[in-house]
């Protein structure tokens, strides 16, 4: 029977929710008028209109601030005419200090019952540094649930690059090999390079975070209800 030593998760789609309000900017779309949903939404469309920014932030080349200094603001106020204050701290408000990032809950008590079964658990995560100096936290979670947080901004890799992979199985325990490690994250294209590095992959989806779970449980063999 195969076993498996490491579960990886994701962080923002798998332990942390896109599905679920934000409620810092909730109130900053109150604030200045804007559509319900704006801020979520621009998000994901700037990325998808300028996907240069995405390497740039998650390698660390660019911060949450430089963009919120003027791309951020620029671009919103041009798709909804509202003229918006400099810089507009969207990216800080979300993982910045004090924000009450909404984690699926489901899925952080995965980690821990895995954790109090004795498996290694680690965060492989794209993200961003908030300030300038890179002093701010950028993963505000319970530290003690994982053995290994390893991050793009960094490392100066990000997912779907190999080498970050390879960063991550080099800081295992020596004993654990890639093929008994378990990877969850909710883009198809990291999951894919993920299989190709060795691991078993689940491609999470976000609006059904349960189902992912059975799946781990499947390929674990365990039941994570208990």
């Amino acid at each position: 029977m195969h076993t498996y030593k490491a579960v990886i998760f994701d962080y923002g789609g798998v332990l942390m929710s896109y599905c679920k309000e934000v409620p810092e900017w909730t109130r900053l779309e109150v604030k200045y008028d804007l559509p319900r949903g704006t801020l979520q939404k621009t998000l994901f469309d700037i990325f998808q209109e300028y996907p240069e920014l995405d390497r740039l932030l998650f390698e660390g080349r660019l911060t949450a601030e430089d963009i919120e200094e003027e791309v951020i603001p620029d671009y919103l106020s041009r798709k909804t005419g509202v003229v918006l204050p400099r810089p507009f701290p969207v990216l800080n408000l979300w993982m910045g200090s004090g924000a009450k990032i909404p984690f699926n809950e489901n899925m952080m008590e995965v980690a821990k019952k895995l954790k109090i079964r004795g498996m290694h658990t680690s965060i492989l995560t794209n993200n961003y540094k908030l300030d300038k100096d890179g002093l701010h936290e950028r993963t505000p979670v319970d530290k003690n649930l994982f053995d290994l947080i390893v991050e793009s901004t960094v490392e100066g890799y990000m997912k779907p690059d190999v080498e970050i992979y390879e960063i991550v199985q080099s800081r295992m325990p020596h004993s654990i090999s890639p093929h008994e490690c378990v990877f969850l994250d909710d883009n198809k294209l990291n999951v894919n390079a993920a299989r190709e590095f060795g691991w078993t992959a689940i491609l999470v989806d976000p609006h059904n975070i349960e189902a992912s779970i059975r799946d781990l449980e499947l390929i674990l063999k365990l039941d994570l209800s208990e």
